[in-house]
């Protein structure tokens, strides 16, 4: 391994229609962080662009010290660790997902010859462990690059994120994760987690539905407890901007302590705020 690369780690994130990757350099104060996207084709499988990316793109070429795979998927499901057996994971996840396929072409398209590899989180913090599918193919082309890569669900880095950010201050907390028409709910109770699933979301009603929705079955209250919402959308049905902050207005109606997460760190400038949490939680 050459000395540059010698202290450097490497991230890559994949989700349904997107693949990107970030590097580290702890001795680089001034900038830390180097983030790129790849152009995903959606006519091909996410298995083919990975091939793709990994036979062009640079940085993928150099060797690192530790490479972190983050997989941005609605596939996963939690199990207590003290009911957890790691022999069972396969079974555990055709239960809930039955005959299911992962996501290939993108959101909205599905290759169902390709089936999941099932891998997992254990997350002793939080006193649970995450289980979920990633393409088979995708997962042999890392596996095979990067043999000692570990893999995450983003669920995994966001829950023990959430958990700690949820013992600050005194009621329930929820958190709203808006993500590539997508939104991940997850509810403490000063740092148990009590909830968490994704929801498919292509506007903002969509959104304030499953936001009230889970709120209300979960008997929270609307002074004593919170409302937390992070947006990583671009864009949601025919809102093209600033979706985070007119949710925020909207919820405020219904759920007094309702704020919208501040993304002003410059280091992490462009950064989906799933990856930054692998990033900062040092997984």
């Amino acid at each position: 391994m050459d000395g540059e690369n010698k202290l450097k780690s490497l991230s890559i994130r994949i989700s349904t229609d997107g693949l990107s990757f970030c590097i580290y350099t702890p001795s680089d104060v001034s900038q830390p962080y180097r983030y790129e996207t790849f152009e995903v084709k959606p006519v091909v499988s996410m298995a083919a662009n990975l091939k793709e990316a990994l036979q062009t793109v640079d940085l993928l070429k150099a060797q690192y010290q530790r490479v972190n795979v983050l997989v941005s998927t609605p596939q996963f499901t939690t199990v207590p660790t003290a009911a957890f057996d790691r022999e069972q994971i396969d079974s555990t996840f055709n239960f809930v997902f039955h005959g299911s396929t992962t996501p290939d072409v993108d959101a909205h398209a599905y290759d169902h010859a390709v089936q999941p590899h099932i891998s997992y989180n254990v997350l002793r913090r939080s006193g649970i462990a995450i289980i979920f599918g990633l393409d088979k193919n995708v997962y042999q082309l890392l596996h095979d690059d990067f043999p000692r890569a570990r893999f995450y669900a983003a669920a995994s880095t966001l829950i023990e994120f959430f958990s700690e950010r949820s013992m600050i201050g005194s009621g329930r907390k929820m958190f709203a994760y808006i993500h590539e028409e997508e939104m991940t709910i997850y509810a403490f109770d000063q740092g148990r987690l009590l909830f968490v699933n994704t929801y498919g979301v292509r506007g903002m009603g969509d959104c304030q539905y499953y936001l009230l929705n889970v709120w209300k079955t979960l008997e929270f209250d609307q002074l004593d407890d919170s409302l937390e919402i992070v947006e990583d959308a671009n864009r949601l049905g025919s809102q093209a901007e600033n979706v985070g902050q007119q949710l925020t207005d909207k919820m405020r109606y219904f759920i007094k302590q309702t704020s919208l997460t501040e993304r002003s760190d410059p280091h992490f400038s462009g950064i989906p705020y799933d990856l930054q949490t692998l990033l900062v939680c040092g997984f």
